[in-house]
């Protein structure tokens, strides 16, 4: 893996947001901002991507375009994600995905919004039933102490 970063101090909110979706549109894994203090106390932000070094190239040009930054910082990087299998429940009638870890299970984010707008539901309600609905398709049956 490969961390590249720039320091913003010159762009909008709305544009460190743009950069963050558009580096994950080009095949960074993950995209954070971080408020950083800069020298002469100026507030600023670290706009920070981890990507595979195959789209690093990729990646520092959309650091580089949409912040304006006349330079990226990288490191390469170990990386040890938990082990993690796929799964699917419904709710409502509707599909969301989830990712099981060992005594974990997170809904993916953009099934439970697609499925809090469909039904009307909360999105708490949502990822609440979802979650539910993995751990009760996925419980030991009841041992049978009779």
């Amino acid at each position: 893996m490969v961390l590249l970063e720039v320091n913003v101090d010159d762009a909008t909110g709305e544009t460190i947001a743009h950069a963050v979706d558009a580096l994950l549109a080009a095949g960074a894994h993950d995209a954070w901002v971080t408020p950083v203090v800069m020298k002469k106390g100026r507030p600023a932000y670290t706009v920070s991507a981890l990507a595979d070094p195959a789209v690093a190239a990729d990646v520092r040009r959309v650091l580089t375009s949409e912040t304006g930054s006349l330079g990226v910082r990288g490191q390469t990087l170990e990386r040890w994600p938990a082990a993690r299998a796929p799964g699917e429940v419904e709710v409502e009638g509707l599909p969301v995905r989830v990712k099981v870890s060992p005594g974990r299970v997170k809904v993916e984010h953009d099934d439970a919004r697609r499925a809090a707008r469909r039904t009307g539901l909360p999105l708490r309600e949502v990822v609440s039933r979802a979650e539910a609905a993995w751990r009760r398709a996925h419980e030991d049956p009841p041992d049978d102490a009779s």
